[in-house]
């Protein structure tokens, strides 16, 4: 291992205000100091956090960003336009987002000598993979605008590799409980539904997806700061918990929280994915430790601690808030 002292280190978690980055951010922030570059479109609900510094900021100023890149040592690139809907409202304003600001921040790193850039990326770069659970080695073959800019980010960061040491993660659908909660990811919706709403609608059934808890990203992305740069650097990783069918997980869902469950045959989801995280496991040794059914006990008793008033704010839902935002220019 590599680490470097905590008086050694400055980690720039890019997005760090969002649903990752309130739970990484605190969790890092018990090892190094740690900077966030966020728009705080969702607020800062880790405002105050020890051995963290807060700056807000668009991700296309350069120049903002490149302040922002002072004295750091490691950057960790979550900040994205992040679904399918928000994308395809504006591909234009997404793609100076997702793909323009990801060649400024990469010359940004370049001028402030960063050691290691992570890039959060997702398996939706994989498109539809039907019976076959996607590894890295499958070809990307993505499906919606959105999936071809995340594609994109990692062909630029890529293209970098030689001067910033770069790793890419490929994450499932993410779950569980953040400081900065979303509840529009599959398990966090059906979790919703059958605590507040006692009914599980299903969209068809049949689809697979992938998941993973939030806190085992969290955990890598520690795990790969602690890790040689050597041993990771132009690497992509795919991580997942598992891979289930919508009818499955709504399966767990109701078997911890009760309620019904209503498929709505007519209206189905043609998004239908695996993934495997083999390559995480036998290269670094790292395997996810909690499963789909850790993420609804942890939603349940998320909901159960009075985290929140109202399940229907559009502070939980990363559509409807960023929606009026992705009218503008």
């Amino acid at each position: 291992m590599d680490a470097k002292a905590v008086h050694d280190r400055l980690i720039l978690v890019t997005g760090g205000t969002g649903y990752v980055g309130t739970a990484l951010v605190p969790m890092l922030a018990q090892r190094w100091p740690v900077r966030t570059y966020d728009s705080q479109t969702f607020g800062n609900a880790i405002a105050g956090t020890p051995n963290v510094e807060h700056v807000q900021g668009d991700i296309r100023d350069w120049w903002a960003l490149q302040s922002a890149l002072e004295g750091v040592t490691d950057v960790i690139h979550l900040a994205a336009i992040v679904t399918d809907e928000l994308v395809d409202q504006n591909p234009v304003k997404a793609g100076k987002i997702n793909c323009e600001a990801m060649v400024g921040l990469l010359y940004a790193c370049k001028k402030r000598h960063i050691e290691r850039l992570i890039l959060m990326s997702s398996s939706s770069v994989y498109g539809v993979t039907g019976d076959v659970a996607a590894t890295e080695l499958t070809l990307a073959n993505p499906m919606t605008r959105y999936a071809s800019q995340k594609l994109e980010q990692e062909r630029l960061a890529l293209s970098n590799a030689s001067s910033i040491p770069v790793t890419i993660i490929r994450s499932a659908t993410l779950c569980g409980p953040a400081p900065r909660m979303r509840l529009d990811t599959i398990v966090n919706i059906f979790s919703k539904q059958a605590y507040f709403e006692k009914v599980i609608t299903v969209h068809g059934g049949d689809q697979y997806r992938t998941n993973v808890h939030v806190a085992d990203v969290v955990d890598l992305f520690v795990w790969l700061l602690n890790t040689p740069i050597t041993m990771i650097n132009r690497e992509i990783f795919n991580i997942t918990a598992g891979n289930h069918t919508a009818l499955e997980i709504a399966r767990i869902v109701q078997k911890a929280a009760g309620g019904d469950i209503q498929v709505d045959a007519d209206k189905r989801d043609p998004r239908s994915y695996r993934m495997s995280a083999s390559k995480l496991r036998n290269t670094l040794g790292f395997k996810p430790r909690r499963t789909i059914e850790d993420a609804v006990w942890d939603n349940l008793a998320w909901f159960k601690a009075g985290n929140i008033d109202d399940p229907n704010a559009d502070l939980w839902y990363n559509n409807r808030r960023m929606a009026p935002m992705m009218q503008e220019t």
